[in-house]
């Protein structure tokens, strides 16, 4: 098997569990469950990066929740982390080295080979940032950590071993003023800066608009339109992660369409294992998810999982199994090629706008002119800050802070205000479903039916303009 002939070097396991101790006689194991399971190039277990998976598996994760987040169809952080040192096993297998044999130069040559290395033959982009090579460095010296304990040479990775490092601390100060303290371990074939993140902007209205317009005029079948509009609703009203989206479950739908104030239940990625968040929903929003499992979804279990059905939201065309996160960004790069734009739109940048829109908001509300009035206004608006976070699933305020910025240029010279954050959402949900409405009834849609599904949005608004107003009490 040629080095060229696996593309990804690892895969997340299914169902794992994994010893932990003996207590009382008993044998007590541990979930494993999603692990990535990492291979060489010719297929061959790699011994050594499976037991840094296993060894990640205990490490303190975010909220000091053991072990690192595995959700999602590639293994969460530690599919990350797998990402990253794969790079390296590559590496030491196209040129013949032991983990345990690399010194300093050759930990230099790796960190050359991959910054140096184009986005395609022939063109002079870099496949990686600065930032992203930063990252990869930094996991490939905790992996040869890892492998140095494992032979014995505790020194292995360090300023006097065979990978020579230094250790380095930074001070970093948030906006809101907290001072936190970083130590990492740094090599000198890095940049200790990293050089300028690449960072997303928000998807705006129009790019919405036009994707919506794709849908229609891109045709196939009924379920897919179907799916493809609920998918972009999911995304722009609730600031969900493209996996946490692909996770919904259809008794999460029903679940929220039985609530008086309906709260839709999301994974919360990123968090570790069994962490969960409830956000506020539409009915409106639900009433467009309803139709979608009562009709073409159903259509299609019954077509193909009859009594099998596996309970998630999003189905597939073909066979009716589940969609992937992947599948996702996929239908977004469709889109968006039909669509004809041309900037970068991924499903993250619909999370990036529905938080600085939440902001935005927060701002109209108190007719705030600057900055430096938000962070004031801030300091007696902690509620909704901690909302926010609640909606995004953010463990920091700090992590929020980016968008206040952005907020900022979005609502310049914009001086209308209404009290309530839920009833502009609401709103807004409203005036997006009835041009959808329109749309349908341009392109061929019984005036009757239009009609009544017309009047079935204008009650749903009431109902939620109702909700926005005992929300905000």
């Amino acid at each position: 098997m040629s080095m060229q002939s696996i593309k990804q070097l690892f895969r997340p396991v299914g169902e794992l569990k994994l010893f932990d101790h003996h207590a009382l006689g008993s044998l007590v194991t541990k979930d494993g469950s999603n692990m990535p399971f990492i291979v060489w190039p010719d297929g061959r277990p790699c011994l050594l990066a499976n037991l840094y998976m296993l060894a990640l598996r205990d490490r303190p994760g975010r909220g000091g929740q053991s072990g690192l987040s595995r959700k999602g169809s590639k293994g969460g952080t530690m599919g990350d982390y797998a990402a990253k040192i794969s790079q390296l096993i590559r590496y030491c297998f196209h040129h013949n080295i032991d983990f345990i044999e690399l010194n300093d130069n050759g930990f230099s040559n790796f960190i050359s080979s991959i910054r140096t290395e184009s986005l395609r033959p022939g063109s002079k982009h870099k496949r990686k940032s600065e930032t992203t090579v930063l990252n990869v460095g930094r996991v490939c010296l905790d992996f040869l950590s890892h492998v140095g304990y494992f032979y014995g040479d505790n020194t292995f990775v360090s300023p006097t071993g065979s990978i020579r490092t230094t250790h380095k601390t930074v001070t970093i100060r948030t906006r809101s003023g907290k001072i936190i303290k970083r130590d990492f371990v740094h090599h000198h074939s890095l940049s200790l800066s990293g050089g300028r993140p690449r960072t997303r902007d928000p998807i705006t209205a129009q790019n919405i608009d036009r994707l919506r317009e794709a849908i229609n005029s891109l045709g196939k079948t009924r379920h897919l339109q179907m799916r493809r509009h609920v998918m972009i609703s999911l995304l722009e009203h609730t600031g969900a992660r493209r996996s946490e989206v692909a996770n919904i479950l259809v008794s999460d739908v029903q679940a929220a369409l039985a609530m008086e104030f309906p709260m839709l239940r999301l994974e919360t990625l990123k968090r570790g294992v069994g962490v969960e968040r409830t956000i506020p929903i539409t009915k409106m929003l639900l009433n467009e998810l309803k139709k979608y499992i009562d009709f073409p979804r159903k259509k299609l279990i019954n077509k193909f999982r009859k009594s099998n059905d596996h309970g998630f939201l999003f189905v597939s065309d073909q066979n009716g199994s589940r969609l992937n996160a992947d599948s996702i960004t996929n239908e977004i790069s469709a889109l968006k090629s039909h669509a004809g734009i041309k900037e970068p739109i991924c499903a993250h940048m619909f999370r990036h706008a529905f938080i600085t829109n939440l902001f935005v908001l927060l701002i109209r509300r108190h007719e705030l002119e600057n900055v430096d009035d938000f962070r004031r206004a801030l300091l007696d608006s902690k509620k909704f800050v901690a909302e926010v976070m609640q909606w995004t699933g953010h463990q920091s305020p700090d992590s929020v802070e980016r968008y206040i910025h952005l907020a900022f240029e979005k609502v310049s010279n914009y001086h209308t205000t209404v009290s309530s954050v839920y009833m502009i959402k609401a709103i807004e949900v409203f005036d997006q479903s009835q041009e959808k409405l329109l749309n349908d009834l341009k392109a061929g849609m019984p005036v009757a039916e239009y009609a009544i599904e017309l009047e079935k949005l204008k009650k749903l608004r009431n109902e939620d303009f109702e909700i926005a107003k005992a929300r905000a009490a």
